[in-house]
């Protein structure tokens, strides 16, 4: 009896599992400023606890109101969130905000590992589609783009301070100009792209102000150039503000951040631990010669000639 209890309920679990797997998304709640497609109540109910803040939040930091409805995505797969993506994102994105189609997708904390909070990555995506709508059609730079989601959410940790510390050392910092191709970036090179945007726009506010980067942004919203936008907020152009910008990631990001790395900890407990056992093996080597040293000249083991006087 106990057996066929038990296939009874391996059956129901291969059931769940499978229907599970087979869900479709759900337009689960609708509201006038958002809508969550979702396979589930809980994950629609999570990212609308997330957006509703998130909303609040960029109304209050960039004085303006997102006036279009927004659909939001939460696919339980990577299949799912590339399809709906458009395979537009690479392999490491777990979010992604499409602007020109009111939309946001996130991949949903069980398929994506939860290694990021999932109310994080959704403050981030609305991040963009708040930012997109403040600057309408203009030219808006990826580094821009990404460094104001990431203040934005909050997303800066030790991880990305030791990423920019050994970009820096290595000489391998990238233009910001060049973030605009992110998309194409392997995973390590992204870490750094987005280290780099977070820290221009952390530089850019508490150098000149959230007054000065509301300029900034109003000159490009009105369709001005990267150079004339930055010559209207801060009365520089865009290459002098970059170098200013390295040059503060140069004296706040050096060799003693990348050494608190704990890889960089654990290679070298490694090399003392082989350090000690050279010395040790070392050591009694010394030792065992001295010993023999000693014993050649202090040794009572004689050979007596015949004769000896104790016969």
């Amino acid at each position: 009896m106990k057996w066929k209890l038990l296939v009874i309920t391996a059956v129901v679990s291969i059931l769940f599992i499978c229907t599970t797997l087979n869900a479709e998304l759900t337009k689960i709640i609708d509201r006038d400023r958002y809508e969550i497609y979702a396979i589930d109540t809980i994950t629609a109910q999570e990212t609308e606890a997330a957006l509703v803040q998130s909303i609040a939040d960029a109304e209050t930091m960039l004085s303006d109101t997102v006036q279009r409805k927004i659909s939001v995505f939460i696919p339980d797969t990577r299949d799912e969130f590339t399809k709906l993506t458009r395979g537009a994102m690479p392999d490491w994105g777990i979010g992604c905000a499409i602007p020109s189609k009111d939309m946001i997708v996130i991949i949903s904390s069980r398929a994506s590992g939860g290694n990021q909070p999932f109310a994080e990555i959704v403050r981030h995506e609305w991040g963009h589609i708040a930012l997109r709508h403040k600057v309408g059609n203009g030219y808006l730079p990826r580094f821009l783009d990404e460094g104001f989601a990431m203040n934005f959410a909050n997303q800066w940790n030790v991880g990305y301070a030791i990423t920019l510390a050994k970009a820096q050392l290595m000489g391998s910092l990238f233009s910001l100009r060049k973030i605009d191709r992110v998309n194409f970036f392997n995973p390590s090179q992204a870490q750094i792209a987005y280290a780099q945007s977070y820290q221009a726009v952390s530089y850019y506010i508490s150098e000149y102000g959230r007054e000065s980067f509301d300029i900034l942004l109003a000159a490009l919203r009105d369709d001005a150039t990267l150079d004339h936008a930055f010559r209207v907020a801060i009365g520089a152009d865009f290459n002098a503000f970059e170098e200013e910008y390295i040059l503060y990631i140069k004296k706040h990001y050096s060799w003693l951040l990348v050494f608190s790395d704990m890889t960089f900890i654990w290679i070298g407990l490694a090399l003392l631990i082989i350090l000690g056992f050279l010395l040790k093996k070392k050591h009694g080597k010394d030792t065992i010669k001295r010993w023999e040293e000693e014993e050649k000249y202090e040794s009572t083991d004689f050979d007596y000639e015949e004769g000896d006087r104790w016969d």
